[in-house]
């Protein structure tokens, strides 16, 4: 069997990864020119659906890699701040024992993503993006640059915007929820850490203000340097150190910003820092300090989409994983941890078709079937989680395809 993937993010890189753990060949393609040609995102965490199906599909050594340069693992409080850090709510109290079957982890997504691309890299071909396929006895991929690849199993790995969705379900929609996002960093060195508050450690910590406003912070303190971490577990990988630093996310509705999104997304770094500064005069003198101490060429904008969900179809040798399929809105981490399990659950299925030398439409089959089932509830617990969080009205009713 030959498995087309269209698309290097997390979830392609896993599948990838598995299949050739269980002996299956895969090609990736991707758009982009090279693995550091756009800014791949910061912390991510990984619940524990995203560590078994990372487990699950990595050589052992890179699972541990992994590992070892995320955070220690966490039991999540549901912690929600007001904008001058009093705590309003808390969901779990402080001090909770692990338990490693449901605690999480955060990483730093550039960091895993290399990790993900360690031993593929004669079967990850950049610059390269799908534009279509042709399905008959095989699938006839064709991309951009006229290239044409054969596969038994095309999977459209290749995010909210996917081409392979495009043509395989091009009646479904994306949806618009309103929100907009100004993300930023701060470095956490010893300096910051004599300051920033005991409160902001741990998992992700919503700060919710009137607006309404929501700040959402989270700080990736990997419990083993990189460095050290590959030189153990994988010598000579190309996995480049990373510093502890503290993340933001200024979220709110688009009227509340009060910037129409041709000029949003038109704003420089330092355009979007002021605004959002803007947005936080009168809050905590502490998060103010984070957000000014921040690395301001850093700083980029968002705009939250889901695709539509619900859609049903009839399997063939075309599948979607990931975003493709299910993108959710940013919240506790849903849309990489749901793509991860997407990436074990295909591998197993087709794993088995090639033991059984069965027809792997069959496989592809049981994998949407059950993809389907917690890959959209992936989606509307996110809308869920937004409606709580950034304090909107119902976002599926009244977002615009």
């Amino acid at each position: 069997m030959h498995v087309v993937i269209a698309g290097a993010g997390v979830g392609g890189l896993c599948l990838a990864q598995g299949l050739r753990k269980n002996g299956i060949e895969a090609t990736v393609l991707e758009r982009d020119s090279s693995a550091r040609s756009r800014f791949q995102g910061l912390r991510l965490r990984i619940d524990a659906h995203g560590r078994a199906a990372l487990s699950a599909c990595l050589p052992e050594n890179l699972y541990e890699l992994a590992m070892a340069t995320a955070n220690p693992l966490y039991m999540s409080r549901g912690i929600g701040l007001d904008e001058q850090l009093r705590e309003i709510f808390s969901v779990q109290a402080a001090g909770t024992a692990v338990d490693p079957a449901r605690a999480s982890t955060v990483v730093n997504r550039r960091t895993l993503r290399q990790i993900l691309l360690t031993g593929l890299q004669d079967s990850v071909h950049f610059d390269t993006a799908v534009v279509g396929y042709e399905v008959g006895e095989r699938v006839r991929v064709h991309t951009t640059d006229g290239t044409t690849w054969m596969a038994d199993v095309l999977v459209g790995a290749d995010g909210i915007g996917s081409a392979v969705r495009g043509q395989l379900l091009p009646d479904v929609g994306l949806l618009d929820t309103g929100l907009r996002a100004i993300y930023g960093q701060m470095n956490l060195d010893a300096a910051a850490l004599s300051w920033v508050p005991a409160v902001l450690f741990g998992g992700s910590r919503p700060v919710l203000a009137p607006g309404p406003k929501t700040l959402a912070c989270g700080i990736f303190q990997p419990q083993t340097d990189v460095e050290e971490a590959v030189r153990r577990f994988a010598p000579g990988s190309a996995i480049d150190p990373v510093q502890s630093y503290l993340k933001w996310t200024l979220v709110a509705p688009k009227e509340v910003l009060g910037v129409d999104d041709a000029r949003f997304f038109a704003l420089s770094p330092a355009q979007l820092h002021r605004l959002a500064l803007e947005h936080t005069e009168d809050w905590s003198p502490l998060l103010r300090r984070i957000m000014s101490e921040s690395l301001v060429d850093d700083v980029f904008p968002l705009s939250i989409r889901v695709t539509e969900p619900g859609a049903d179809w009839s399997p063939s040798r075309v599948t979607l994983l990931g975003d493709a399929i299910h993108a959710t809105a940013p919240v506790g981490g849903i849309g990489a941890n749901t793509a991860l399990r997407d990436a074990a659950l295909l591998t197993e299925q087709l794993t088995g078709a090639v033991v059984a030398g069965s027809d792997p439409v069959v496989a592809v089959g049981r994998y949407e079937t059950a993809m389907r089932e917690y890959g959209y509830a992936a989606v509307r617990n996110s809308l869920h989680g937004s409606e709580q969080l950034f304090r909107t009205g119902p976002l599926v009713k009244g977002g615009a395809r």
